[in-house]
């Protein structure tokens, strides 16, 4: 597996030809500088079904096949495409595989819904993986863990049986519910006799209280005193996340060689003003590794 993966936010199709330009240098000279392969591309939607008002005004972006496209002329790199498969017909998400594996794009992550109240026109997570992996075996799936979900190693293990190959975290801020998912998670595949998934642990920096904020609506937790830890003075925003994310790495690198688990991590920016943070989260793991 990957140690590192990049997750990058495509621009808004309202910024101007330069802006994008400059956006994607500083997005290729991360991958360069830290020997990064994989760049992990969502799909932005409106996800205007949200109970809670969002705390960041929704902005249309770049298609993520278009946004890869326009670094690939720039930059070799595999590309991760996210999908959100339910809310494509379904017809329309069988074009739409064969289109991208034409591109010679090879590596997806399937998305599901925001909400489990709303009747989607297309294909559930695990039916697109079993489309997919029957008409595209080469094609390596991906899902989304949330590791304080309900019943959350029984869903990965679903997904597995599906054909989904590995799996990325929601931006975690404690490592208690990763760890005891993962634990049982690897006694479910010894009792079916699978191979353990590669996981991805995400971690992504902030630099004010609204990108906490942003990503509380987003649906990442935050333990009641790191939330207070980290907001209770604006200007200490940036450092104080870095140090938990610090104590979370710590902690991380001791369960891997306590538990012989491999795990790889999927390193997000979230907010575009903080692209460079992420990098500092990059080659923080890059030290330990």
């Amino acid at each position: 597996m990957e140690k590192i993966i990049f997750k990058v936010i495509p621009p808004p199709v309202d910024w101007e030809k330069e802006k994008i330009r400059n956006f994607s240098k500083k997005i290729i000279k991360i991958l360069e500088n830290n020997e990064i392969k994989f760049l992990n591309l969502p799909e932005v939607v409106d996800e205007s079904s949200r109970k809670e008002k969002r705390t960041v005004p929704y902005r249309e972006k770049i298609d993520n096949i278009k946004f890869y496209s326009v670094l690939n002329k720039k930059f070799e790199f595999k590309p991760i495409i996210n999908k959100i498969c339910v809310r494509i017909k379904k017809k329309d998400f069988e074009e739409w595989i064969l289109r991208i594996y034409k591109k010679g794009i090879r590596h997806l992550v399937l998305v599901g819904g925001e909400s489990s109240k709303i009747k989607y026109p297309g294909y559930s997570v695990i039916e697109s993986a079993k489309f997919i992996k029957k008409n595209f075996p080469d094609i390596k799936l991906g899902g989304i863990t949330i590791f304080t979900r309900y019943k959350e190693p029984y869903r990965i293990l679903e997904k597995m049986k599906s054909g989904i190959e590995f799996f990325v975290s929601q931006i975690i801020f404690e490592t208690s519910n990763m760890k005891q998912v993962l634990l049982h998670l690897w006694r479910l595949v010894k009792l079916e006799q699978m191979k353990f998934p590669d996981i991805y642990v995400s971690l992504a920096p902030a630099k004010r209280i609204k990108d906490i904020e942003f990503m509380k609506w987003l649906g990442v937790e935050f333990p009641t005193a790191v939330h207070f830890y980290i907001t209770e003075n604006e200007r200490k925003v940036e450092s104080r996340t870095f140090e938990v994310i610090e104590r979370m790495l710590d902690e991380i690198f001791d369960f891997m060689r306590k538990e012989r688990l491999k795990l790889g991590f999927n390193v997000e920016h979230v907010m575009y003003s903080n692209l460079e943070l992420s990098e500092k989260i990059i080659k923080e793991i890059r030290r330990r590794l």
